[in-house]
């Protein structure tokens, strides 16, 4: 399903349900075509079973609505800290994505979060900008990837103290 670009689309933000489980995996599949980002994390966190946490958690969905059709076009998490989020191509420089991070900082402040974490790809100029405007601060060395794909990357862990 594709939106028309030349018409009014709105857009909303939900807490991910099983309601609409079969549609934000699709998303996901569909951003796993867009973007390594998905495989970097695999690759990072490999056969480690990630330490769990008391935090809360959250995913959030950002919906898109136009007519009769209304679908994921991004997801947003937090999830042991650590923050993600990820939108469709097609719907990049509206600012949606800053609308996602703020609501979801906004969140882990109301849940008690003290801090929260990301790993951002150096050459993605445009989160890393995003980040740095919500106050996140690189620590920690780069750390290289060498994706399945042949692609040479390097990450970077950025901190927000809330």
């Amino acid at each position: 399903m594709t939106f028309d670009m030349s018409q009014p689309i709105t857009f909303s933000l939900e807490e991910a349900s099983l309601a609409r489980a079969a549609e934000w995996q699709q998303l996901i599949q569909d951003l796993m075509v867009e973007t390594d980002t998905f495989l970097i994390a695999s690759m990072r966190d490999g056969d480690e079973i990630p330490v769990k946490n008391d935090a809360p958690a959250i995913t959030l969905l950002l919906i898109a609505e136009q007519g009769e059709q209304s679908l994921p076009v991004g997801i947003g998490s937090i999830e042991n800290e650590e923050i993600g989020v990820a939108i469709l191509k097609q719907f990049h420089g509206a600012g949606l994505g800053q609308d996602l991070m703020r609501s979801l900082l906004d969140w882990a402040k109301l849940n008690g979060l003290s801090k929260v974490w990301l790993d951002v790809q150096i050459d993605n100029d445009i989160a890393v900008h995003i980040y740095q405007k919500y106050g996140f601060l690189s620590v920690d060395e780069k750390e290289h990837f060498t994706l399945p794909n042949g692609r040479d990357t390097e990450l970077q862990r950025m901190i927000l103290e809330l």
